[in-house]
């Protein structure tokens, strides 16, 4: 009996083909296959090269940002979930265990307008034994000491396996290029941080004049942190700052593994230019640059070829009046800067940024360093995949440290002053420390404490905190504070005050025949010996970041109007580590810690310190 298959009766009848024909098929069916291959062998390396630019093309180095989404809306609360962890990255060619959060490197980037609430809830999921905390860079965190982030300070280390949920709101005036990044040991180093960038608030829902991108730019060493700081704390070092092996933009990088030195061997695999990718997909009329310098050591200068590049704002939203220039610098560690990109008529097709590291702080060479690094800036730059990225020299750039600010930036000059802190910045090498450089501030070298400042009363205090007092009255009138850093070494020192923006009032360099040192208690003559021909600003910009110069001085202006218990210390991770670090605490102690007539010291931060305790 014959089964039936209703799908077989539902096919058509099989067709008949004539031998010949079939044979015909297949033979003009082969000429044709052994022409496309011969067509694909002829222009295998154009091809591949197209295929790569065109897949390029769809992504872009520079982190886009979205300022119509937030600056026209209502302010908001915007929760994050952030999973810290360890894995390993080449991110410019050479192997390195790096942080990341959700999987990220550099981790991810915060977009808020003024006036929002955030939330982020953070795990800890790093191998036992190793705390976290995370600082919210250049936010001034009023009413938020207790979320500032700063270890020691205002919260001990997140364990091992524990949750934190950082919960703070930003200023309604708050705007500008802000970051974020690990406060706990080294850290940030290792590539924990990440952008933060808070939209002014704009009426003009069609008021959106840029494209804005952000770059997280910095120096970038192959060996760990922790191995990095041990070379310079250890007396063998001769109190030499480390000089880094390569610079990242965004966590990218190429580096030419051939530079590599045998006594540090690392796991490099040529990244090739094709393979880059481009800082944007294709060429704007303008375009909003926000960079940030996420480096631990070096400042950097910019370049970019065939546009122009005009400061609008430095830190957190301070208007700049500065004209185009070909190239900016120096940006130091910390510090942040907006640029107006605007091309010219007849730029270049294939457009590179050019990034510089300053070698002030290079006291020897490091011969697996390429102080200047290139990166493509659209797809086009790629075509160019055979010959080398250009190294141009740069002599001559816009200084950003003597930009004066616009009219809007209202200045309080430092005759109104009410208190006066004056500080000094060295880095010493003593024998009854075991010959290891130590970093003081007024001969204070500064060492966490086990329990956060914040949770107790000064006179608890050990002798490692210099906190100098700011002590308003019982109806809290902020106090005009005018702040004088001193420098005494052979290479500056960017500092950066937590919960404050300053006025710069006045920086100086000395040369190298004495110490550029300013004491206001001392009579003008004295000063004038000590600094001759020093320029008070009459438009001083206002930062949270500032580079202290070689043998100089910086003279800041600040409001008193932020009670909490905020660090003020080097951005430099060695010297941090070292101990140049302080802090100002500002409020009423009458009856105890400022925490306690202040902002509190969170419950949910206290309870990080016990178990955070019992870890180490």
């Amino acid at each position: 009996m014959k089964a039936y298959d209703e799908e077989h009766e539902l096919l058509p009848p099989p067709i008949r083909r004539n031998p010949f024909s079939a044979w015909l098929v297949w033979l003009v069916f082969t000429i044709l296959l052994c022409l496309f291959a011969a067509s694909l062998f002829g222009f295998q390396h154009k091809d591949e090269l197209r295929r790569i630019i065109s897949s390029q093309d769809s992504e872009q180095l520079a982190i886009k940002l979205h300022p119509s989404k937030h600056s026209t809306r209502e302010p908001t609360t915007l929760s994050f979930q952030w999973n810290i962890t360890l894995g390993t990255r080449a991110p410019d060619g050479v192997e390195k265990l790096v942080y990341l959060v959700n999987g990220q490197f550099p981790g991810p980037t915060i977009e808020a307008r003024s006036g929002d609430r955030i939330l982020v809830n953070v795990h800890n999921g790093l191998p036992d034994g190793e705390g976290v905390s995370i600082h919210w860079h250049g936010l001034r965190m009023k009413g938020h000491n207790a979320m500032d982030g700063a270890v020691g300070f205002t919260q001990c280390p997140i364990p091992s396996g524990s949750d934190f949920t950082y919960d703070f709101q930003i200023g309604n005036e708050e705007h500008g290029t802000f970051w974020w990044h690990s406060h706990s040991e080294l850290q940030l180093g290792d590539g924990l941080f990440g952008g933060l960038v808070v939209h002014q608030h704009r009426r003009d829902r069609d008021h959106v004049p840029h494209d804005e991108v952000l770059l997280l730019v910095g120096d970038w060493f192959h060996r760990p942190q922790a191995e990095v700081a041990a070379q310079y704390w250890h007396a063998k070092g001769l109190a030499l700052e480390p000089v880094p092996d390569s610079i990242l933009v965004n966590g990218r990088g190429r580096y030419n593994c051939s530079m590599a030195v045998p006594a540090r061997p690392v796991e490099c695999k040529k990244v090739p230019l094709t393979k880059m990718r481009p800082l944007f997909r294709k060429r704007s009329s303008r375009t909003r640059l926000r960079v940030v310098n996420t480096g631990t050591i070096a400042g950097l200068r910019l370049q970019l070829d065939g546009a122009t590049l005009r400061p609008i704002e430095v830190d957190g939203g301070c208007m700049v009046d500065a004209p185009s220039t070909e190239s900016v610098g120096i940006l130091y560690p910390g510090e942040r800067v907006d640029l107006e990109v605007s091309w010219r008529e007849s730029y270049t097709k294939n457009p590179w940024l050019n990034v510089f590291l300053d070698p002030e702080n290079f006291k020897h060479q490091n011969p697996a360093l390429a102080p200047n690094h290139s990166f493509p800036v659209i797809p086009k730059t790629l075509r160019g995949a055979e010959r080398k990225a250009p190294l141009i020299e740069l002599e001559k750039y816009q200084d950003l440290t003597t930009l004066p600010a616009t009219a809007t930036v209202k200045p309080v000059y430092h005759n109104s002053t009410q208190e006066t802190i004056l500080l000094y910045l060295k880095t010493e090498v003593l024998a009854i420390e075991g010959n290891k450089p130590m970093g003081f501030i007024n001969r204070t070298s500064w060492l966490p404490s086990a329990m956060p400042l914040i949770s107790e009363p000064r006179s608890t205090w050990d002798s490692h905190q210099f906190v100098p007092l700011i002590e308003s009255d019982t109806d809290f009138r902020p106090k005009q504070v005018t702040l004088v850093l001193n420098n005494l070494d052979d290479g500056s020192h960017p500092f950066h005050m937590h919960g404050y923006s300053f006025e710069v009032l006045s920086s100086y360099q000395s040369d190298y025949r004495g110490h550029g040192s300013y004491n206001p208690f001392a009579p003008p003559r004295e000063n004038d010996i000590q600094a001759p021909g020093r320029v008070w600003n009459k438009s001083p910009l206002r930062k949270d970041t500032v580079s202290v110069p070689r043998r100089g001085s910086v003279v800041l202006s600040f409001t008193a109007d932020n009670p909490g218990t905020w660090m003020l210390h080097c951005h430099m991770l060695v010297h941090m580590g070292t101990g140049m670090a302080a802090g100002i605490q500002v409020g009423n102690v009458s009856t105890g810690a400022v925490a306690r007539s202040g902002p509190t010291f969170d419950p949910s931060a206290a309870r990080l310190c016990p178990s955070a305790m019992a870890g180490k």
